[in-house]
């Protein structure tokens, strides 16, 4: 049987009868799998067929579902080793019965299609792959009502059934052929990694993938390695006339143009997927992604052949070709990454398949834009996601793109209703932080039209029961990716505290417990961040400060809720070497590194150490003030020196900014109101809200170097907020009544901008302010600027203090265009204004300070 890669059809059948459960009373079906709480089936696994791991795959479904039913009802379905007259469940290859699968309308090109079919005394489970027929094993059980929302078994929910009667007729098949979520860091122990392989199989992801993508050249020299050595031309020209073959394998680049290396890679990749096959038959497909990093063939013939990407693809075409001629069914597969991520110019063949690396992106390009342009290029094409990077996010809350349900729920169905047909998604075991996203991401990969607001209600009532509310709350908190401060953690902390004292079943709880572990971690990282900011040498301070994290992250390692292996391949792997603390080492064969000690957390040891972390985190002293957001327009006394603008540039009334940035509008009356925009990263969203939600005006912007028009309509005088996403130059006329937050909640990234205007309220004694690298300020009386970094914070506090000269309280201090990056104000109001005339205060400021307003 050939399973095609671009046979991309949505769905092969759909439900043709009922499925009936019923939890105390039977009901007449066609099959009987528990009567009363007792079973009245078996199960057969039925290896007809199977070649490589294909019995291994049927096996462990029948023993999966058995187990399963077991659970459900507290009887085992006995597992037989040949079909007999009791009522039996088959599970098998569906070529093994080949007029059933024929008569239910499989598709028997799709290899992860499926068929259910019941009969009087059977229920058939069959696949055109094994894993196809393990499939319909998890599909069944979704129907029955179980549920992996996690990989830790606390986050599976089991119903209770006593009769399971079924009557049902169904064919199935995903709309992506391939369907990844993996660690990029693995799980660090046997028994985590066999709950994720669970996880991924009972959301019917690809376990045993036949798409093949990866980096290959470091592979193909460790797989030639005396052809290699004895032939130095086979390694790319660097341009300094070098051979590259002195860096790490997995570094080095080809000469592409070398008709001896082509011949050596179409030979190699040629054996390759014979390897392959002999494990999986229905493999077809072999990498040729050139080695990470960037790098490419500088000889005459290589820059002949066109663009870095050209080159890479050339090499593709002559493998493609030779697969070809020997399996006509065979496919070369890539990424379109690092220096061969620009679409090619030269013609490619047509078995060529590429996945666009969803970051990385340094092209002219927006991610949906290259996608488009590869998918004119090539027979198929992939996305390689990156739903977490450890180096990136540490797993902290709203920092996984594997988190974002808006994301998932948006931009599959984008790609899958183009050409994209697989997702190849890289993340970490940091489930506290993302558990519902990848959740969502596994089922709308199989089926991109899954209502995902159906989902998501079930996961929070299943999960939290009638704590579903509260966690719902602390859930949207971890959306907004908030800082590691006191301020923004007390309230998820009271949050979970709240959750725990609702009235929830035992297993609900338990989770909330595993909640309160993962919270507790985010805490326990934020006092490592705060020495690690100040000790960038890393210090026995800094040192001391990382073995209670590790610790911690240890002792909770197997409730899977946040990836202490990839925490210490990141903390404790290289550097401890290259500082020489050996004792913090995480392979060190010598003795097990100093963290590495201890037994797991009790429950009660969890919610002991939430309750201590949330008492210390309320007496952290914690400078933060609170203020309204209805503004009064006013004049205090202060400096003018100008508007806003770029550092040595003088255009008025501009400043650029990163990330996001939050705004209000603050009209006197019905307004129309502009901006000029001008997006400096691939794009940028601005939207205008009315109070609440409700979008007022909303649009995406697309990278330019000259400002594009924002002008909208103001119904009446109104406190309007702004969001605008992505990296952008922004222009604010001085009419436009604007001005920015940069709070603890909602921090601004300034990119050399400025003057921005602030007012200091009557009575501050000192200016309280964190920046990272650099917030600039102006304090006024003083001739010379006031330059705060991370490295200026109070010890063991996330925050700068700026002594307030009695002169300068109540007054306007303005930032100079020296200020670059995070920038945000603590005690007082956290609001800027481009221009000195447009200055916006709270209202109760304006009344405690009896200011003149406009």
């Amino acid at each position: 049987m050939n399973c095609h890669l671009i046979d991309r059809s949505a769905k092969a059948g759909f439900i043709l009868a009922i499925l009936a459960i019923v939890s105390h009373t039977a009901v007449a079906a066609q099959f009987s799998f528990a009567a009363n709480g007792k079973s009245a089936a078996v199960i057969y696994a039925d290896l007809t067929g199977a070649r490589g791991t294909g019995a291994a795959t049927l096996n462990d479904a029948a023993t999966w579902l058995s187990q399963c039913i077991e659970r459900a009802c507290g009887n085992p379905v006995i597992i037989v080793e040949k079909i007999g007259g009791a009522p039996t469940v088959v599970i098998a290859r569906s070529d093994a019965y080949p007029e059933i699968a024929k008569a239910a309308g499989l598709n028997s090109n799709a290899y992860d299609a499926f068929c259910i079919v019941s009969q009087t005394n059977r229920l058939y489970l069959l696949g055109n792959s094994e894993a196809g027929a393990r499939h319909a094993v998890a599909t069944l059980l979704r129907h029955f009502g179980f549920r992996w929302f996690a990989p830790s078994p606390k986050w599976h929910h089991v119903p209770e059934l006593k009769t399971i009667s079924i009557d049902l007729n169904l064919v199935d098949e995903p709309k992506l052929v391939h369907r990844g979520i993996w660690y990029a860091y693995a799980g660090g122990d046997k028994e985590l990694m066999d709950n994720y392989r669970r996880w991924a199989i009972a959301n019917r992801l690809s376990v045993q993938s036949v798409i093949r993508t990866g980096h290959s050249y470091g592979n193909i020299i460790g797989r030639n390695k005396e052809a290699f050595d004895a032939h130095p031309e086979y390694f790319a020209l660097t341009p300094d006339g070098k051979r590259d073959n002195e860096r790490a394998i997995n570094a080095r680049k080809f000469c592409v143009s070398n008709s001896g290396l082509i011949e050596l890679v179409v030979n190699d990749r040629v054996r390759l997927l014979e390897e392959y096959r002999r494990v999986n038959p229905a493999a077809y497909m072999i990498s040729i992604d050139p080695s990470d990093g960037e790098g490419t063939c500088h000889c005459k013939d290589c820059v002949k052949i066109g663009t870095t990407t050209d080159r890479a693809l050339s090499l593709a075409n002559h493998v493609a070709r030779g697969l070809r001629e020997e399996y006509s069914d065979a496919w070369v597969g890539l990424y379109a990454y690092s220096g061969h991520r620009l679409p090619p110019t030269i013609k490619i063949e047509p078995n060529v398949y590429v996945q666009v690396a969803m970051g990385f992106n340094r092209t002219q390009y927006t991610l949906p834009e290259l996608v488009e342009r590869w998918s004119g290029k090539v027979g198929a094409i992939g996305l390689r996601e990156y739903y977490g990077v450890e180096a990136w996010d540490r797993g902290l809350p709203g920092r996984m793109r594997g988190s974002r349900v808006g994301y998932h729920k948006k931009w599959i169905p984008f790609y899958a209703d183009r050409k994209m047909n697989a997702i190849n998604a890289e993340t970490n075991a940091n489930w506290g932080g993302q558990m519902l996203g990848l959740y969502v991401a596994s089922q709308l990969m199989w089926d991109p039209t899954t209502d995902v607001d159906a989902v998501v209600d079930e996961f929070y009532q299943r999960c939290y029961g009638n704590a579903a509310t509260v966690m719902r709350k602390l859930v949207a908190a971890f959306d907004e990716s908030p800082p590691l401060r006191s301020a923004t953690l007390v309230p998820m902390f009271a949050d979970l505290q709240a959750a725990a004292k609702t009235n929830v079943e035992p297993d609900q709880r338990r989770r909330l417990i595993d909640m309160m572990a993962y919270l507790v971690y985010v805490a326990k990282f934020r006092e490592f961040d705060l020495v690690r900011n100040r000790r960038p040498s890393r210090d026995d301070e800094y040192y001391n400060a990382l073995r209670p994290l590790m610790q911690y992250a240890w002792k909770i390692r197997m409730r899977d809720i946040m990836h202490y292996y990839a925490l210490a391949r990141r903390l404790c792997n290289g550097l401890p070497v290259q500082d020489k603390r050996l004792d913090f080492y995480m392979f060190s064969k010598q003795k097990s590194p100093v963290w590495m000690t201890g037994e797991q957390l009790s429950d009660n040891d969890i919610v002991k150490l939430l309750n201590d972390y949330f008492k210390r985190l309320n007496n952290d002293g914690d400078p933060v003030v609170t203020f309204s957001r209805y503004f009064e327009p006013v004049q205090p006394p202060g400096k003018d020196v100008g508007s806003s603008r770029q550092f040595l540039q003088e255009k008025d009334g501009v400043a650029t900014f990163r990330h996001r940035l939050t705004g209000y509008l603050i009209p006197k009356g019905k307004q129309t109101v502009r901006f000029g925009i001008a997006p400096t990263s691939r794009s940028a969203t601005f939207t205008a809200y009315l109070r609440g939600d409700t979008i007022l005006f909303e649009r995406e912007f697309k990278k330019s170097d000259e400002f594009q028009s924002v002008e909208f309509e103001l119904p009446k005088a109104n406190e309007y907020r702004v969001q605008i996403v992505g990296g952008f130059k922004l222009h604010v006329p001085r009419e436009t009544p604007f001005i920015f937050e940069a709070s603890v909640q909602r921090p601004a990234w300034i990119d050399y901008s400025g003057p921005q205007y602030f007012y200091v309220p009557k009575g501050a004694k000192e200016l309280i302010v964190d920046a990272n690298p650099r917030l600039s300020l102006c304090v006024p009386g003083q001739k010379q600027r006031v330059d705060i970094s991370s490295s200026s914070r109070v010890a063991n506090k996330d925050y700068a203090i700026i002594p307030v000269p009695a002169s300068a309280a109540g007054t306007i201090w303005h930032t100079s265009s020296q200020t670059r990056g995070q920038v945000l104000l603590m005690n007082v109001p956290p609001f800027f204004s481009f221009h000195r005339d447009t200055i916006f205060v709270p209202r109760e400021i304006a009344e405690a300070d009896e200011l003149t307003t406009n």
